[in-house]
């Protein structure tokens, strides 16, 4: 296990620096995901997914189904409990592919004949109106081939050539669930405990989430794997998989659970490559590393919310990996792609997020999972590669990490915004909160507020509010919900004692005209490094120093996304003529300014004008009173600059109107 790192090891402000570890990049989750059957996703399957007028909510799921490593057939029945939550319900409904066979449902024991079907919706009539609180026993007798439209659907078969297997597995996110589940599509209605039955034929096994309770030999050389778990868990995280496994257990000891164990119990293929060396054997090295994974997340946020069951991962031939609750199916065992997959368990299972628009807080933080790890279990070049990479992804788009509604599959797993951008505005969003313990303390709440729940940005945006103190409206507006980037040029010059910066920045999108983001800036100075933290909005910033700063570097640790060609440099004549005396104290706020301009002035009778990009006085007035408000919500959105003057004093500032 490596040693985790003091948190105040952590801290932005430090830029400390490290031994370089280049590691891939790049896993395949987003891929995975993307070319889940894209073409066949409708925006009718994109609303059913979303709450909507739902009248019983599901708390648990019985499943039993024979299965097979060869094909998608899948033949057996599911016990959907539930309970009434509105006045009455008349009808049972449930989604299914109309491909699969239903051949009989039985509601509350008593079998229904009336089973009416319209493309992939089955609605069963009741005997008689049920009222709210009742519960509603649905057992569902089907089966059917599950159409296999691409590599990744609801219900995959494959092999692996240097393996020699062949494995079926699910994958039924966002929309593929019923391609081989009757279920109900709901991101709000989390499944409080699902029993997991699958029987296939020996020596093949089948995996899925929770613990294994037992294993029963059936007649016909089968067996039935009888898997348990008592987690509440949305129904696109419901998962199996068959071939034949081979059981690798380890136990990780996070020190949050001190005189305990967390299982981490990996099944992987029964078999031997090319060299005769065993799938164990082979992986065994990045296997063992997930148990210090999960010892540095439990340590960083909360213990791992699944620990009295498991942690898993279940092997199967998919160009990626499937964040399944307390089995995670994996294409392969890299460091990214393991701790990406594994931080879902906090980001995504036990904290789900409640539209498929909020995605990035599924998969921009599992992607900062990925640094995280590399931060404190490599070393921060290590982290800061990766940084580099996905800044260089999310270059590739303009769009914002907030999915637009009625987005199509590739779009709500878009790779460069939804897992690189997302995971690049975390890092930013821990840089414009000012240190660890606001970042991850705020986050701990979030994930307390919100277990085994689900959760929209602007909720994550509150609770981090609320946690700081600090208003974070003007950052998620920015980074979250806007689009682009900008590129910076930054001006910076020493007189005397007093260094002045100022940035000027220009943006990918008119859709977001400037970013208030703090700049980054390292200045040296006698031998050491001096770190200031820059308005952007705030014309000229001035710091006083003490030493000849020799040298200045723009975000050195990359903590910012901005344009590659964004640059610092040395203006000589930056306040060489700005004089004390001619200075007016003055605040201008909030900036950027949406419709109402406060401004506090040393003196009354102030002149106040702005003046367009280009240069064009577009607004003037005098200001009676030190302290105003001054209405500009009849300007164009843009950038403006502001001047104040008093006599002989003036005060200019950059203004962002929104």
């Amino acid at each position: 296990m490596r040693k985790l790192l003091p948190l105040g090891l952590l801290l932005f402000n430090t830029f400390h620096s490290f031994a370089q570890n280049n590691q891939e990049h790049d896993h395949g989750c987003s891929h995975v995901k993307s070319q889940a059957m894209a073409s066949n996703f409708s925006a009718l399957n994109r609303i059913s997914a979303a709450r909507g007028g739902d009248l019983y909510d599901i708390h648990f799921y019985d499943i039993e189904l024979e299965v097979s490593n060869t094909t998608t057939y899948v033949d057996g029945n599911v016990l959907i409990g539930s309970k009434v939550i509105s006045a009455s319900l008349d009808t049972f409904w449930f989604e299914l592919k109309d491909n699969m066979t239903v051949d009989s449902v039985y509601i509350n024991g008593q079998r229904r004949t009336q089973i009416n079907r319209l493309n992939n919706v089955v609605r069963v009539p009741l005997m008689e109106p049920l009222l709210q609180g009742q519960e509603v026993r649905a057992r569902i007798w089907y089966k059917g081939t599950a159409t296999q439209a691409g590599f990744f659907s609801g219900l995959s078969t494959g092999s692996s050539s240097t393996w020699g297997v062949n494995v079926s597995w699910t994958l039924s996110e966002p929309f593929s669930a019923p391609d081989w589940l009757p279920c109900k599509q709901d991101l709000w209605d989390k499944i409080d405990s699902v029993n997991f039955n699958g029987i296939a034929t020996n020596p093949n096994k089948v995996a899925s989430a929770g613990l294994l309770t037992s294993v029963t030999p059936l007649p016909g050389n089968k067996s039935k794997f009888a898997w348990k778990t008592r987690y509440p868990m949305a129904f696109y995280l419901i998962a199996f998989s068959v071939t034949n496994y081979a059981d690798y257990t380890v136990f990780a000891k996070p020190t949050r659970l001190p005189g305990d164990s967390i299982r981490v119990q990996h099944w992987v293929y029964n078999a031997n490559n090319s060299s005769n060396v065993s799938a164990i054997n082979f992986f065994k090295p990045q296997l063992d590393a997930t148990n210090d994974m999960l010892e540095v997340f439990s340590n960083l946020f909360i213990l791992y919310p699944f620990w009295q069951e498991k942690y898993g991962h279940m092997q199967a031939p998919l160009g990626g990996g499937m964040e399944h609750q307390t089995m995670s199916t994996m294409g392969g065992f890299g460091q990214d792609l393991t701790a990406h997959e594994l931080i879902h368990q906090w980001f995504g299972d036990y904290v789900t997020c409640a539209t498929w628009s909020d995605i990035w807080l599924n998969e921009g933080f599992a992607s900062y999972g990925e640094y995280l790890y590399r931060q404190v279990g490599i070393s921060q070049s290590s982290a800061d590669s990766w940084m580099q990479s996905a800044h260089g992804s999310a270059r590739q788009n303009t769009g914002s990490v907030y999915v637009p509604a009625g987005s199509t599959v590739n779009r709500i797993f878009s790779s460069n915004l939804s897992y690189k951008k997302g995971g690049a505005v975390v890092h930013m969003l821990r840089w414009q909160l000012g240190n660890d313990s606001l970042f991850f303390g705020g986050l701990v709440d979030y994930l307390q507020q919100k277990a085994n729940d689900v959760a929209t940005t602007d909720e994550l945006r509150q609770i981090l509010e609320a946690y700081s103190g600090q208003s974070l409206q003007a950052f998620f507006d920015q980074w979250v919900y806007g689009e682009g980037f900008p590129t910076y040029t930054v001006n910076w010059n020493q007189v005397d004692s007093t260094v002045y910066v100022e940035v000027l920045q220009t943006t990918t999108s008119p859709v977001t005209p400037s970013f208030s983001t703090p700049v980054p800036v390292r200045l040296a100075v006698g031998g050491q490094f001096v770190n200031l933290r820059v308005n952007p909005t705030a014309g000229v910033n001035r710091f006083q120093i003490n030493g000849i700063v020799t040298s200045a570097q723009l975000d050195p640790t990359a903590i910012l996304l901005k344009g590659t060609t964004s640059a610092i440099r040395r203006v000589t004549t930056l306040g060489v003529s700005v004089a004390e005396e001619s200075l007016l104290k003055a605040k201008v706020y909030p900036n950027p300014v949406t419709d109402i301009l406060s401004v506090e002035t040393e003196s009354d009778g102030s002149q106040l004008r702005l003046f367009d990009a280009a240069g064009r006085m577009v607004f003037e007035t005098t200001l009676q009173q030190q302290q105003s408000e001054v209405s500009i919500g009849q300007l164009a959105t843009g950038i403006y600059h502001i001047q104040l003057t008093s006599g002989s004093k003036t005060f200019n500032q950059r203004l962002v109107k929104q």
